[in-house]
């Protein structure tokens, strides 16, 4: 039937992903409540990361997609943003749809806080791994994840897969060419 071997070693694959994915999310959330002072979610600092990307104008369904929601919940994750004073928002007068959303002087420096004390720990973990380790783990990472995402409705829907880690290159927008709400504005694909 199958190679008993191999299907194990691909089972063991995907359990140290798994674990490897669980204390990632761990190390973010224990910084981003050092960073803000338990103040915010990791969907609000998803949101506020989206809004930081430069020159981008959102329709509500580009930040549902982002965070995973609805149309609805996106609307309501911007207003909560908004009554708590770290985001600004306007209608786009180029597009009724959209809406400018700006971060504000407040959220611009718990994002600093955040991505500082992020780097800073990641450092402390990882920075005695190899360049050349890291960068053949990524890559190895980067073909499974297309093999794996490639099976998910044959491409047909916009990936936004990469949650916080915005990179400077998007392997499954080269690869399968999926384009995501932050994919344009980063790698020159602007659908909006």
């Amino acid at each position: 039937m199958y190679d008993e071997q191999k299907i194990e070693r691909i089972r063991e694959l995907m359990g140290a992903s798994h674990v490897f994915s669980s204390a990632v999310n761990d190390l973010l959330e224990r910084t981003l409540a050092t960073a803000s002072g338990e103040q915010l979610a990791m969907s609000q600092v998803k949101l506020l990361l989206l809004i930081a990307r430069p020159g981008h104008r959102f329709k509500v369904s580009d930040v549902a997609d982002f965070l995973g929601v609805t149309n609805a919940a996106a609307s309501r994750s911007i207003e909560r943003l908004v009554q708590r004073g770290l985001v600004n928002r306007t209608v786009s007068a180029d597009d009724r749809r959209a809406v400018d959303l700006a971060l504000t002087e407040e959220s611009r420096a718990l994002l600093e806080r955040f991505n500082e004390a992020r780097d800073s720990e990641l450092l402390t973990l990882l920075g005695g791994v190899e360049d050349e380790r890291l960068k053949e783990a990524t890559s190895l990472l980067d073909r499974l994840s297309v093999l794996l995402l490639n099976l998910e409705n044959g491409g047909a829907e916009r990936c936004l897969r990469c949650g916080v880690h915005f990179r400077s290159g998007c392997v499954v927008n080269d690869v399968l060419g999926r384009e995501c709400a932050v994919s344009g504005a980063l790698y020159g694909h602007d659908e909006h």
